[in-house]
């Protein structure tokens, strides 16, 4: 492999080894010993290390060097030379058990995921090639897991590499009739990659499957992908919340709602660190420790079209015009030494407390929260509806705020 002038490389890799333990990724650490980086195993750490070593000759005193691959501070295996850099080739056995060692040497350690996760590509396009989709569909999912260990988050290597599994990995799935895990799969590789054709035709394939009656229901769900909204920008290959987001998109398609205003995806801190378990120990650890995490902070709540906005509009306005309301809605215009934002604020308050008896039931969270989820919905049939657009005036009166202003 060839280095850039005066660059060591970030990266070995161990493989094949007779003492199973020396095999996997060194990675180089900020310590360094004869003028070369010491590497540590990234899964055993300190205790199997490769570095450089020097040896005095006691009848010339000439000293020489040669790298070494220790073991609790016990040679195993080993290659004299004096460069700087960890060698391919010349691996001798010490104190290991044989073979030798293979060792591949690579200038960054994102190189050696990307490596793991093109290897897995070709893995599970050969299992493809055979019909064998359960062993391409874990050969992809070893793909991505590479990726995800590289720390690589943006740029195009790690985007058209992710986008290209997840789009393999969603035909697998397909090709299993998973068509949840299949459209999962197929999003966020649009998400990724817009333009993937391959992973185009397995989403809408799978919307229709999952409950879209026609082509043009699909299409529109995929009209919001492509834009960075659904993954996450911080975790893109960590899933759940794409899952999420099917489960709200397809709970307005079954309803029948109105596909003009399809929920906007969530994110959640404790999707990234319970990624990788099932959902069954998830939802036990959320519950245990984290009982607010798996819920949106607005709730769950959907309005599904104009009918239902104008309907639940029409239970606020009872609230509203409540006697109970406008004593306390006076009072608070009689209170002195408020200044307007403070007065704007405690508006806000009054009016969600005021409809969080109407809000709660249809799954929207107490409070101003489950208001701005609530109000955030209305704005689209506000908008394109003349009797919701009515009423919005004549609630706006009741509340004396702008009822825009409560999202």
């Amino acid at each position: 492999m060839e280095y850039r002038e005066g660059a060591l490389p970030q990266a070995i890799v161990i493989s094949g080894a007779g003492t199973q333990e020396a095999n996997g990724i060194y990675r180089a650490s900020e310590k360094e010993y004869c003028n070369a980086p010491i590497y540590e195993h990234m899964e055993l750490g300190a205790d199997l290390k490769i570095t450089r070593e020097p040896h005095t000759n006691p009848k010339t005193g000439q000293t020489k060097h040669g790298w070494l691959l220790g073991q609790r501070k016990t040679p195993i295996y080993g290659a004299p030379t004096e460069s700087l850099m960890v060698p391919s080739v010349g691996w001798k056995k010490f104190n290991g058990a044989p073979p030798v060692p293979t060792v591949k040497v690579h200038e960054q350690l994102v190189d050696v995921f990307y490596t793991l996760a093109d290897d897995a590509k070709c893995t599970g396009d050969t299992a493809g090639e055979k019909d064998e989709w359960q062993a391409a569909c874990e050969a992809y999912t070893s793909g991505i897991d590479a990726l995800k260990r590289s720390g690589e988050r943006f740029g195009d290597a790690f985007k058209n590499r992710a986008a290209l599994l997840l789009s393999r990995r969603a035909n697998a799935h397909a090709k299993m009739q998973d068509w949840k895990a299949a459209f999962r799969d197929a999003i966020a590789a649009l998400e990724l990659v817009r333009s993937l054709a391959s992973a185009e035709v397995t989403a809408l394939e799978a919307a229709k499957q999952l409950g879209c009656k026609d082509d043009t229901a699909a299409a529109r769900i995929l009209e919001e992908v492509g834009f960075g909204r659904v993954l996450d920008p911080g975790a893109p290959l960590v899933l759940r919340c794409v899952e999420r987001w099917i489960d709200e998109v397809l709970a307005v398609v079954k309803a029948g709602g109105d596909m003009a205003s399809l929920p906007a995806a969530t994110h959640q801190q404790a999707d990234r660190y319970l990624d990788g378990v099932d959902e069954q120990t998830r939802q036990e650890v959320i519950k245990r420790y984290l009982p607010d995490a798996n819920k949106p902070l607005g709730g769950t709540g959907i309005i599904h079209n104009a009918e239902e906005c104008l309907t639940l509009m029409k239970k606020w306005e009872e609230v509203l015009a409540s006697r109970d309301f406008q004593l306390k809605r006076a009072a608070l215009w009689d209170r002195t030494g408020l200044s307007y934002p403070v007065r704007l604020r405690e508006q806000k308050i009054l009016v969600a407390e005021t409809v969080t008896g109407v809000l709660q039931p249809l799954g929207f969270a107490p409070g101003r929260p489950g208001l701005s989820r609530a109000v955030k919905q209305m704005q689209v049939y506000w908008s394109k509806d003349r009797d919701c657009a009515r009423k919005a005036l004549e609630l706006e009166e009741l509340a004396d705020v702008s009822l825009a202003d409560l999202e």
